[in-house]
């Protein structure tokens, strides 16, 4: 009987060393398999037959040796410092990307630079003061005009494509993130299946699963244990469930909703009544943990909506209460809403009317929370530091819709200060003054360009003849209103008729009733100056030079005074403050630079030292195989030695 025991006792070893070299082959054939982790096989000793006891030992006879496990080499810790480091390298690396195309769009790293652009259209300024009857000039104004205009445009429409860009990124990263949870939920099933008996451990499959970990934590942060018994791991994204036991509760986007009416997309949780997986309005930082993950970076990089100057407060403007600019133009727009609901045939007189229409603006402004009083006092005021907070929430964290709005603050300056030159404004008031006692047009009606009846406060702009300038040749001895820059689908000004006399009112509002600005995405060079340049308004109305308003346009350059955002203190003229717009942008570039440096050697670091555990060795395999090899030989020769044993006693029995 003891004779069978030692021939199974070689049959072990034989069997145990087979595996071993199976697990070694395996692990040769994966050396160059992305995220292949190596396998070690573990033997074991079966069990002992007892032979007798004594007082100090306990005589046992092994009888055998069998491949207790094929072990998995992981180190859990490096795994969980990889994963959040390179979300982190992940979420940065994302933030430069935006800045590398916002940098590209206006060719300050190649091609033509946007810089190039401005300096022209400045030195054609600076030369229409120097001489304003120059045919040659006035057409370089217009031209230059144009190619400034339309290399700005370009840009901000760029801009507005790379945010649909990253939106259609957000949706397919939300996608791809579903398709990792559902391949985990897949694998924990193979794993807790295969392993359920602890006769063998899942590995190639367990390999998969942390691949996916690993893909996964570098688009969103990310917590997950493994049950000890069934082996399932369970994933939780940016602190919710994701992974669970049974299933997988997928992230899903929804509209955002803005005052801009915006297409862009927002991850939510769907089984939690869609609630935001990110809350954008909070500080990101190293400290609050949440600059982890490409999702989240995208996410801040690309906005919730386009942005113009109107979204950069000035606590300039938040002077005076109810003469305050913010203050006026809201209260502009809650008229313009408010003359377009009611009906001027419902009311006796013009002044019912404008009563009527005052106090629906006022009760719109009411219930929206605007109060004239919050408008005083600049920094100190209620509005400018709620309007400041909106800012630092929605523009800043955004490297594009920071962007955005800054050139469109340059351009907006540049452009209305040029057209007021050009065609200068005076206001009903100050017409009323003038007049003496003539009728006055405060409190008169008449019907704007979108068909809206509306009152003539003593803020509405008209266009003031006495102070226009004319154009040339054909166009000598009439006031001209040829802006240089007109917006679309809104005329500068519209005839109308008070009293038998004809006024020029300026539009706030474009033909389809909403508020007209002059931004970018809704401006152009003014055609008929474009086909005909000698209606530019620069000549006296006897065809002299009109010396004063060419010296008055320079003045709008030399005198401009922008400050880049509401920290900073000093103002700049156009040409600086577009030097001190790039140096943002610059500055921003090599921030993210060195976090992904440091990030990239400290994940590298990790990673390297996950390797030197987990990554196959050839030689060191090819040593194992061989001693394995012999192991197996000798297993062999020692079978055949019991075997001619066993034949010797048989047959000479």
């Amino acid at each position: 009987m003891s004779s069978f025991t030692s021939l199974s006792v070689g049959v072990s070893g034989l069997k145990a060393n087979q595996h071993a070299i199976n697990t070694t082959a395996h692990n040769l054939a994966n050396v160059d398999t992305e995220g292949f982790v190596r396998q070690q096989p573990i033997f074991a000793d079966t069990s002992y037959i007892e032979l007798g006891r004594s007082s100090l030992y306990i005589y046992q006879k092994g009888i055998g040796t069998d491949l207790a496990a094929v072990r998995h080499i992981r180190d859990t810790l490096l795994d969980k410092a990889y994963r959040v480091e390179n979300g982190r390298m992940e979420f940065y690396q994302a933030q430069k990307n935006a800045i590398d195309e916002i940098e590209e769009a206006f060719g300050e790293l190649e091609g033509v630079a946007f810089q190039k652009y401005l300096t022209n259209f400045n030195e054609a300024v600076q030369e229409i003061v120097k001489d304003p009857a120059s045919q040659v000039t006035r057409s370089e104004l217009v031209q230059k005009a144009f190619s400034f205009l339309s290399r700005a445009n370009a840009i901000y429409k760029n801009l507005e494509t790379y945010q649909n860009t990253l939106n259609t990124e957000v949706e397919n990263k939300v996608n791809r993130i579903n398709e990792l949870g559902d391949l985990i939920h897949e694998l924990n099933m193979k794993i807790s299946k295969a392993e359920a008996g602890d006769v063998e451990n899942a590995n190639d499959f367990r390999d998969q699963r942390d691949n996916a970990l690993d893909e996964l934590s570098s688009m969103v942060s990310i917590r997950y244990t493994e049950d000890p018994l069934s082996h399932i791991v369970t994933v939780k994204v940016e602190g919710v469930s994701f992974v669970t036991e049974s299933n997988v509760h997928h992230m899903g986007t929804k509209m955002l909703d803005t005052d801009k009416d915006s297409v862009l997309l927002t991850p939510v949780w769907p089984y939690l009544k869609d609630n935001p997986v990110y809350n954008l309005k909070a500080p990101v930082s190293t400290k609050n943990n949440n600059d982890i993950g490409s999702l989240h970076a995208t996410l801040l990089a690309r906005g919730n909506c386009t942005a113009n100057y109107t979204d950069i407060p000035d606590s300039d403007d938040y002077m005076g209460g109810a003469e305050s600019p913010v203050y006026k133009r809201l209260l502009n727009n809650a008229r313009q809403e408010a003359a377009s609901e009611l009906d001027r045939a419902n009311y006796p007189t013009d002044a019912a009317y404008a009563a009527a229409v005052e106090a629906a603006a006022q009760n719109k402004l009411t219930v929206a929370g605007i109060n004239a009083a919050d408008y005083t006092g600049g920094k100190d005021s209620a509005a400018y530091k709620r309007d400041l907070k909106t800012y630092q929430e929605e523009i800043e964290p955004s490297s594009i819709k920071t962007v955005m709005a800054e050139l469109d603050q340059m351009v907006n300056a540049m452009v209305e200060s040029m057209n007021d030159v050009l065609c200068p404004n005076i206001t009903a008031d100050e017409l009323d003054q003038k007049a003496g006692a003539g009728t006055p047009l405060i409190g008169m009606t008449y019907v704007d360009a979108s068909g809206v009846t509306r009152v003539i406060t003593k803020d509405t702009k008209f266009f003031d003849v006495e102070k226009a300038g004319y154009g040339c040749a054909l166009n000598q001895g009439k006031p001209s209103m040829a802006e240089l820059f007109v917006r679309d689908d809104a005329d500068r000004y519209s005839e109308i008729t008070v009293n038998g006399e004809t006024f020029y009112v300026y539009n706030d509002f474009n033909k389809f009733g909403n508020e007209s600005l002059y931004t970018l995405g809704n401006l152009s060079v003014n055609p008929d100056l474009l086909h005909d340049f000698t209606l530019l308004p620069l000549s006296t109305k006897d065809g002299g030079e009109d010396r004063a308003r060419a010296e008055a346009l320079g003045d709008a350059w030399d005198s401009a005074s922008l400050k880049l955002t509401p920290s900073h203190n000093t103002q700049k003229k156009f040409i600086d403050y577009y030097t001190e717009f790039t140096g943002q942008m610059s500055n921003a570039g090599k921030m993210y630079n060195n976090m992904i440096d440091y990030q990239e050697n400290l994940t590298t670091g990790i990673n390297e030292g996950r390797q030197r555990i987990t990554g196959v060795s050839s030689d060191e395999e090819l040593t194992n195989l061989i001693k394995f090899q012999a192991a197996y030989n000798a297993c062999s020769r020692y079978i055949n030695v019991v075997d001619e044993m066993l034949e010797h006693l048989v047959t000479r029995l």
